[in-house]
């Protein structure tokens, strides 16, 4: 069965170069975790949510497991975790305000064009 409109994940998220380069928060951190960050970031937007795990977060952003360990301090506080069957998962909290944005908006249109 298809989702609804409303329910469908958009390819993708906007991204403003001038908002990212101008967050004090993220120009303290080391380059290494701004490229990690925006690696898990891209993976929790295709998948709302990745598990918890150094290994598997080492694979997605392409790096050794002591280096995501290294990095994740650095970074953590961009996320939130949940405890899902007894497993933790990660949620990117920009992620999520971009989704919601982009489904408030979409809801928005919806309605302007049944007006219109």
């Amino acid at each position: 069965m298809r989702r609804s409109k409303f329910d469908e994940q958009s390819p993708a998220f906007q991204f403003y170069a001038g908002d990212y380069i101008s967050d004090p928060r993220r120009l303290k951190r080391p380059l290494e975790s701004q490229g990690a960050y925006v690696l898990l970031y891209c993976h929790c937007w295709i998948s709302k949510i990745i598990e918890f795990d150094f290994e598997i977060m080492s694979k997605m952003c392409n790096c050794r497991l002591e280096k995501i360990q290294k990095i994740w301090p650095t970074i953590e506080d961009m996320f939130v975790k949940k405890i899902i069957e007894n497993k933790e998962y990660l949620i990117c909290i920009e992620a999520e305000e971009e989704r919601r944005v982009q489904t408030l908006n979409r809801k928005k249109r919806s309605n302007a064009g049944k007006k219109g």
